[in-house]
């Protein structure tokens, strides 16, 4: 008989609370930071080889640990001024964190936090195709990988990891025993992920000067950071930096794939998707795109449509169920 999952949804309103709770894939000490009230809502799974987490917490904190040496974990994490050892974190973007791997987090406002982590067979398998696929990038390498995922695959990422923790909010709420429906959730949480990296290529041979290139994407992503909700423009920021638009745009290409215009109406449209997440059965498609100067909503939601692979509506509907009316 398979083991029970162990999961629970509880809200916390201190550090000293948080702090209670334990990480199968993690050690890891808590400060508050700032006066703010401290308030969280945090829900989990833990089955077989996967741990499956959604935070929603506001209140300054200051997170640092490391990840287990036996353990590998997969992070969603963004807020106002958060930051991921020492990068702005900002918008939900897909980080990997490799087995032993030390972390430092900042988060001096409301922040979300959503995770898969996976452990023993899963890490296993991964261990096999790495060695069987020389050209596939090795996970469990200690560090944060920077791999850039697709929109659409971390979305799909995204909702079997709400579907699984809602899993839990769900038997909390109501005093079910929902263990059958726990434990598939948790391990096709584990299983996508898995599927993911599985599939993953390496990162691409760098060509020469790839020094100086990393220094102009850098000095880039520095000055769109100033800017969080607004657009760049690209021809002012040649400017600032004192560089021609096809040096920057090849800079970009080759340190991420992307030309530089793309990428800043991405990071747009991704901390749209944030918002989607977030406040999603609060506020209007035309309330968030317009958050980040969308002023056109057909073509914001072609924009989004083309990224993620669905319309902002349709992303709502799948997180949210029911929404306000736009």
């Amino acid at each position: 008989m398979l083991e029970a999952p162990n999961w629970y949804a509880r809200k916390y309103n201190s550090v000293v609370a948080r702090t209670r709770e334990s990480d199968p894939d993690a050690e890891f000490h808590i400060q508050q930071i700032g006066a703010q009230r401290h308030a969280s809502r945090l829900a989990t799974i833990d089955y077989g080889d996967a741990f499956v987490l959604d935070l929603q917490d506001k209140g300054g904190i200051a997170m640092s640990g490391a990840i287990n040496d036996d353990a590998l974990t997969a992070v969603f994490l963004w807020g106002e001024g958060t930051t991921f050892n020492g990068q702005r974190s900002e918008v939900p973007r897909l980080r990997v964190i490799g087995p032993g791997t030390e972390f430092n987090l900042e988060m001096p406002g409301s922040y979300r936090l959503m995770r898969i982590g996976l452990r023993g067979s899963a890490l296993d398998s991964l261990r096999t195709a790495s060695a069987s696929h020389p050209d596939r990038r090795d996970w469990l390498m200690p560090g944060v990988h920077g791999q850039r995922f697709a929109p659409a695959t971390e979305l799909e990422l995204q909702q079997k990891l709400l579907l699984t923790v809602g899993y839990a909010q769900a038997a909390a709420r109501r005093g079910h025993d929902l263990s059958a429906g726990l434990a598939v959730a948790a391990s096709e949480a584990g299983a996508a992920l898995a599927q993911v990296l599985s599939r993953t290529q390496g990162p691409p041979a760098r060509g020469l000067g790839s020094g100086d290139r990393r220094e102009i994407v850098d000095a880039t992503l520095a000055i769109l950071e100033t800017k969080p909700h607004g657009p760049v423009s690209v021809s002012a920021v040649c400017g600032i930096l004192g560089v021609g638009e096809r040096t920057l745009e090849r800079a970009f290409q080759e340190r991420l794939g992307i030309n530089p215009r793309a990428y800043e109406r991405e990071r747009r449209l991704r901390a749209a998707h944030g918002l989607i997440l977030t406040e999603g059965d609060r506020l209007s498609i035309t309330d968030i795109a317009m958050s980040f100067s969308f002023w056109h909503l057909g073509r914001f939601a072609g924009a989004y449509s083309a990224l993620f692979g669905c319309s902002p509506s349709e992303t709502r509907r799948r997180i949210w169920g029911h929404a306000p009316q736009d």
